[in-house]
């Protein structure tokens, strides 16, 4: 029987190995060769010749690792024609395959399209595509609920917040929840995850929002002296503030949207939309597009021979500032710790 695997490539891959292990499970004698880097077809051939003489084999062929640099479509071609070569020795069910036959497990995660009909034609395919926006949020509850994991409140939406399209990350994550007894909330996977970056950047936007530049400077430190790379925390403050910025479209649109509604809109998640929405709600259009210049300004200043953390606690406290400014009432914070330690003079 030949199964092959496409798509996602983590998906693909855990996919494939639990093919490989479901074979297992059923023939503890089964013999499993794994043909990978420096595949060649005489391999598989000779791979499936060795099957019908000495008891059942599966092959588990890693496309993906064999393949990984250009120009090599011609020996994935032949690794491909051989397969459909032996198609009689890889159709045996039941009886045959107990008297000597042969299992393959392919991943072939970057299968075109054209490829995919190849596979479809040979064997059993099986594409499992990346899931973004809602369906990345269904696809993480899934995987909680596989794991046991006793859920309170959107805690699928949490880490998809905090790991993004990171699908190993998540797994992980909710291997690491499935350890723990009682019950987990949002609040309690955040504390757990490591991702200080994302985990904290909602309390730098909201210090932010506040004109509160000290405490904004505060957790911005905080972070870099926690081993965050600067760029990365000013990529998860971009992405907010571009939240921010949606959410204040969908505002002038309806300016009685709820947050539940803006994140069915913008297929994100409550909790950052909910914050989002709230900061949107009290900035005008000329305040909008101040904001995003001078979050990009500062991201293109890092990347250009700025000092990296100086860029980042530059527009931290300018944007702050700006936001303290906008609300005469909110009392003006001391900023005595934007000049408590020295920074170099910028580069450029």
């Amino acid at each position: 029987m030949l199964q092959v695997f496409a798509g996602d490539a983590f998906l693909a891959r855990r996919a494939a190995l639990d093919a490989l292990a479901a074979l297992r499970e059923g023939d503890p004698a089964l013999e499993v060769v794994r043909l990978d880097e420096g595949l060649q077809a005489d391999q598989v051939r000779e791979a499936l010749g060795q099957g019908g003489l000495f008891g059942r084999v599966a092959l588990f062929i890693d496309l993906d690792e064999a393949f990984a640099g250009a120009g090599q479509n011609a020996e994935r071609t032949a690794v491909i024609d051989t397969l459909a070569g032996h198609g009689e020795a890889l159709a045996g069910h039941g009886e045959a395959l107990a008297a000597g036959g042969v299992d393959a497990v392919v991943l072939d995660a970057s299968a075109t399209a054209a490829r995919q009909k190849r596979w479809r034609d040979l064997g059993q395919l099986r594409v499992l595509p990346t899931p973004r926006f809602g369906n990345l949020t269904r696809w993480v509850a899934q995987e909680l609920e596989a794991a046991g994991v006793i859920v309170s409140g959107d805690v699928a939406g949490t880490l998809v917040d905090l790991f993004g399209e990171d699908l190993p990350g998540i797994a992980g994550e909710v291997a690491k929840l499935g350890l723990l007894d009682g019950a987990i909330t949002p609040e309690r996977a955040s504390a757990i995850a490591h991702r200080p970056a994302s985990r904290s950047a909602f309390d730098l936007t909201d210090a932010i929002a506040a004109g509160d530049a000290a405490s904004a400077l505060r957790i911005a430190r905080g972070l870099l002296e926690a081993g965050e790379a600067p760029v990365r925390v000013m990529a998860v403050l971009a992405w907010q503030i571009d939240l921010v910025v949606r959410c204040a479209a969908l505002a002038l649109r309806d300016p009685q949207v709820t947050p539940e509604a803006a994140a069915r809109e913008l297929k994100s998640s409550p909790y950052p939309t909910k914050k989002a929405l709230r900061v949107a709600r009290g900035l005008d259009e000329p305040a909008l597009v101040d904001l995003a210049a001078r979050a990009v300004a500062a991201d293109v200043a890092m990347k250009t021979g700025r000092d990296p953390a100086w860029a980042l606690e530059s527009v931290v406290i300018d944007l702050a500032g700006r936001f303290a400014r906008r609300a005469p009432g909110v009392a003006r914070p001391t900023t005595r710790a934007a000049t408590s330690r020295p920074r170099p003079a910028p580069s450029g």
